[in-house]
């Protein structure tokens, strides 16, 4: 009886604290009730006119909010305070209640990173802070803050737009190296972001580094110029904001080919992860990142000219440009001039090495036929015949990405290209739709998505969503000016003409579905000519049968091969590396 007197005066005065309708309702009845009393009070002006009805509501959101902390409602009622706090502002016009209103904003952003109104409280209070303090740095950093922390949400263009109307208004501080001393790996709690490993490929010209990550980590990258005098080589680091560092990991890596000496890790005072790249030459970069499994992805080549840096959000000059980043890029078109294409010393015109990509493989399968037939198989034994008569023809070396049933990641294939000095790279795979009747042939080079049919294509071989594929397309800013693309549209062109008019010879419904562009993973970062063939519909019964049939395979080898052989012979130009 005593237990229950204590519990039952303590309830009293639980309830004599908190406004009406808190105490005896559970959580979810009871943020409906406050849910339902915001509504009547934006139903009737008369009721707005009065500060106790607005502050009734306000107080009410912020008491559940409080009291009931862990609840999924929790950061709504944060966020519909904030919203009646700034609604509250435009009747008084009292400073007091936009404060409010950002700070609600700031505290849910703070205490739910993981709600889908994180995103929308970041920006909101930024927009605040932007048109109401006249506070433009502190809403630029928090626009910016909204684009790393939450690349994929509903809010990163709005966020966007916002950073590129206040880019002046950037703070410019200067990011310090890290010390060349080695930092020990502090324990991480479960489920914090992680470094996982660091991966490489390098040739003399080109090396790209990869990040592995065990999710998405907001990041922003930069670099340090060397002092040959003070000893000291050129950098570039990218900054892991938030993440720890995997066990095991080893945070000194030299590299010993390539444009880089060392990699270095090191924690930083903010809690961030800096990964450092010690470079062994000058050149030009590009950062971004990839999703299915999380990583970034640093590419770099020895041209000298003007350095872009892309990620997944935006596209930002080195520090000596000027003005808007993003409109220098959208103004640069690409050189109209003939498409060009390596040929070996002595004016041959015998191409030199070829990379042909198998599609898929290991544990992803790819596209599933209905017979039961995987994507990975059929493009592995297409890509075998294909390199055969490709070195038949030309008598040059063809190098298979996979020549087995083994998993690659998509970084990881244009990087063999890249690192052995492709001339060209072709990858093959097997288109697949929802509409089993859909028949036909595709060719793709990397460019924007002209349509809705080319990004779902490009979500598929991704491994992605279409949202993602709308995020990717942020990184190919850099791209437009990149004369590959017309010489990529142009191979594109000539092996979808071979393939639709040799096959079509010798099968019936061979749909001729075009030329087309996207944002596909696999040709991400290729310097040379690259092409994504589709080469027939797996999801189709009559298409599955005769992905499956050596004849097949050989003959839309051959039409490749033709394909190829007429784009090397109108392009008799060397293209310089």
């Amino acid at each position: 009886m005593q237990f229950c007197r204590f519990t039952c005066v303590g309830l009293l005065l639980l309830g004599l604290l908190l406004p009406a309708g808190l105490c005896h309702a559970g959580p979810t009845e009871t943020f409906q009730k406050a849910r339902q009393q915001y509504n009547l009070l934006l139903a009737s002006q008369k009721k707005q006119l009065y500060r106790d009805n607005w502050e009734k509501v306000i107080n009410r959101f912020d008491s559940f909010s409080k009291r009931y902390a862990p609840h999924s409602k929790a950061p709504a009622a944060i966020y519909l305070a904030g919203k009646a706090s700034q609604r509250l502002y435009r009747i008084s016009q009292k400073r007091s209640d936009i404060v409010s209103a950002i700070a609600f904003y700031k505290r849910l952003a703070a205490s739910y990173p993981g709600s889908n109104l994180a995103d929308d409280s970041l920006v909101l209070a930024a927009g605040a802070i932007e048109k109401h303090q006249k506070q433009f740095a502190k809403a630029y950093l928090l626009y910016r803050e909204a684009i790393d922390r939450y690349p994929k949400g509903d809010m990163v263009r709005l966020a966007q737009k916002g950073a590129v109307r206040l880019a002046a208004y950037a703070p410019t501080k200067r990011v310090r190296a890290l010390p060349s001393s080695s930092v020990k790996t502090s324990r991480v709690a479960p489920g914090r972001l992680l470094l996982k490993s660091i991966r490489h490929w390098a040739s003399p010209e080109y090396t790209r580094i990869v990040l592995e990550l065990n999710g998405s980590v907001p990041f922003s990258s930069g670099s340090l110029p060397g002092d040959a005098g003070k000893g000291i080589v050129p950098r570039i680091y990218i900054d892991l904001k938030g993440a720890g560092i995997a066990s095991g990991l080893d945070q000194r890596m030299a590299v010993k080919e390539g444009m880089i000496r060392q990699v270095r890790v090191g924690k930083q005072q903010n809690n961030n992860t800096r990964v450092v790249l010690d470079l062994a030459m000058e050149g030009e970069y590009k950062v971004f990142a990839l999703k299915g499994p999380d990583r970034i992805v640093i590419d770099l080549g020895t041209k000298k000219q003007a350095v872009l840096e892309a990620n997944s959000t935006e596209i930002r000059s080195l520090p000596t440009a000027k003005g808007d980043p993003i409109a220098t890029v959208l103004a640069q078109t690409p050189e109209e001039r003939q498409p060009q294409v390596r040929l070996p010393e002595g004016g041959s015109n015998r191409l030199r090495r070829i990379v042909v990509d198998a599609g898929h493989g290991g544990k992803d399968p790819g596209a599933i036929g209905p017979r039961g037939t995987y994507e990975k198989d059929v493009t592995l034994a297409l890509a075998r015949v294909l390199a055969k008569r490709l070195k038949k023809e030309f008598g040059c070396q063809v190098v298979l990405t996979r020549d087995k049933d083994v998993y690659l990641a998509l970084e990881e294939r244009t990087a063999v290209a890249n690192r052995v000095g492709a001339d060209l790279f072709i990858s093959i795979h097997a288109n697949a739709s929802k509409n089993r009747s859909v028949r036909g042939i595709e060719t793709y080079y990397l460019n924007f998505s002209k349509n809705d049919k080319a990004a779902a294509v490009a979500a598929r071989e991704n491994g992605t969503s279409l949202k993602q594929v709308g995020d990717l397309e942020m990184i190919l800013f850099d791209l437009m000016a990149n004369s590959k693309i017309n010489e990529s549209s142009r191979l594109a062109a000539e092996i979808q003409s071979s393939l639709v008019g040799s096959l079509g010879r010798h099968y019936s419904e061979i749909k001729d579905h075009g030329v087309r562009q996207g944002p596909f993973y696999v040709l991400l970062g290729a310097t040379m000519p690259s092409v994504l063939v589709e080469t027939a519909f797996i999801s189709n019964k009559t298409d599955e049968g005769r992905l499956k049939s050596s004849k097949f395979q050989g003959r839309a080898a051959d039409a490749i091969v033709a394909g190829v052989k007429k784009f090397a012979q109108d392009s008799r130009m060397i293209a310089t590396k």
